[in-house]
């Protein structure tokens, strides 16, 4: 790993990079079937938005059934719905219904991506994530977010990335309008799982501790 090397020439720079990129490659798969083991015996699972990884696990585990929110405004939930129709009872439901449809369709489990986790445990992701994990906790379910460590930040930094405010609204009145990308899970409601496992507070802190170390290496490299 780059954190762990000591020589700073470019041939070892090189050797590390190529070392760590071969090793996120196989982190997604990992991470997917970390995930796949922990939802083995849920056959009522929701999601939302759009995950490779995410997508992968759910294939793994092969749950009964599947609710999904459809994710406006790219609606990329939708195309998951279609990609689990032949294997999985799907219900597609709306942002807003999503929160409700947790606990009237008792989902056992609630598994999402990560944008970015960040080095207290909280977790960035598509706008709705956390309405939708605070609505599985109040509801009984489980959160998982799924993905490889190198999406652990060695900070606490995060930025919403406001989307076209014509999306919402494109009118002529004094209207103010609030169309962020992504929000933030705080680490209470989810748990993290990666190609390690379940990464508890401590995990993810050592995680984001060795990134900084590597930026810092790269840096004075």
């Amino acid at each position: 790993a780059l954190s762990s090397v000591s020589d700073n020439s470019p041939a070892a720079l090189e050797r590390a990079t190529a070392a760590e990129i071969g090793a996120d490659i196989g982190a997604d798969a990992a991470a997917a079937a970390a995930a796949a083991d922990l939802i083995a015996d849920a056959e009522a699972v929701a999601t939302l938005s759009r995950s490779g990884t995410v997508l992968d696990a759910l294939r793994r585990a092969n749950p009964t059934r599947v609710l999904l929110s459809e994710s406006r405004p790219g609606r990329e939930g939708v195309g998951v719905a279609e990609a689990l129709a032949d294997d999985a009872a799907v219900t597609l439901t709306t942002d807003a219904a999503f929160g409700h449809e947790l606990a009237a369709w008792d989902a056992e489990t609630l598994v999402v991506g990560a944008d970015r986790v960040l080095l207290d445990g909280r977790v960035v992701n598509k706008v709705g994530t956390r309405a939708a994990a605070l609505s599985a906790a109040e509801a009984g379910a489980d959160c998982y977010a799924v993905c490889g460590t190198d999406k652990v930040a060695p900070t606490a930094d995060w930025a919403r990335e406001e989307r076209d405010p014509a999306e919402v609204y494109d009118g002529d009145a004094a209207v103010d309008v609030s169309n962020p990308t992504f929000d933030v899970t705080p680490a209470h409601a989810v748990t993290v799982v990666t190609e390690r496992g379940v990464l508890d507070a401590a995990a993810v802190e050592a995680v984001a501790d060795a990134h900084r170390d590597r930026s810092e290496w790269v840096e004075n490299g």
